[in-house]
């Protein structure tokens, strides 16, 4: 989904997007944003538009947290505008969530 950088702390190496598709902000850490060069510094500017995934997850106070973010259209990152908005059956899948209980009665 399409978002945007509301804050970014390159010393701190986090952030927070905004998105009007997503109830809340939603906590971004440097490993998830992706890099036409994978050995290149991961860093976002506040205003910046981004594409990204996310998940329900408590990360710093925030209610959601980035899987995977970039700039739209780079080139290298295996993901861009058309890929995102054909396959949003695809990341819906990639978020289900997984219930595992025991039972205690043995």
């Amino acid at each position: 989904m399409h978002g945007t950088v509301r804050s970014w702390d390159d010393e701190s190496g986090w952030g927070v997007l905004v998105s009007p598709e997503v109830p809340g902000e939603v906590w971004a850490h440097f490993s998830a944003v992706r890099t036409p060069d994978p050995d290149a510094f991961a860093s976002l500017g506040p205003g910046e538009t981004v594409l990204f995934t996310w998940e329900e997850a408590e990360q710093d106070g925030y209610s959601y947290r980035a899987l995977r973010v970039q700039q739209p259209g780079d080139p290298g990152t295996g993901w861009d505008d058309a890929e995102d908005e054909d396959d949003e059956e695809a990341d819906v899948d990639a978020l289900s969530d997984v219930r595992i209980e025991f039972d205690s009665d043995s």
